[in-house]
């Protein structure tokens, strides 16, 4: 059970940091794309920004789609291993072990028991 517990914390901390790269990248690349038929398309992935304003590059319909479709994977996908962990089954810490460690250390020998007579 603990192998579980450490792979668990290991796949949380793996996407914990997907996340936070995740709002990284929506923070510092985020744009917006008018399509012809008059929709706006906001969406955010990394470019360089100095040489490409976000407005001169563009996309077709099936890169707008796959973008849309991997933030989608990443939002369901947390919610979804969000909900295993608070199903998975919890160890019962209600009792504790009780371990006995007994020692005999005789210092003194003293003398012998008395003899009985018969």
């Amino acid at each position: 059970m603990e192998m579980v517990h450490r792979h668990m914390k290991k796949f949380a901390y793996i996407g914990l940091y997907i996340i936070g790269l995740l709002i990284v990248n929506s923070i510092l690349f985020t744009h917006q794309h008018s399509l012809a038929d008059g929709q706006i398309v906001v969406h955010a992935h990394p470019f360089n920004q100095t040489d490409n304003p976000p407005t001169e590059h563009h996309h077709n319909k099936n890169d707008l789609q796959i973008l849309q479709n991997i933030s989608l994977l990443f939002f369901t996908g947390a919610l979804v291993l969000g909900f295993i962990a608070k199903l998975a089954p919890k160890e019962n810490h209600d009792t504790l072990p009780i371990a006995y460690h007994q020692t005999l250390a005789i210092s003194d020998f003293g003398r012998a028991p008395p003899k009985q007579f018969l």
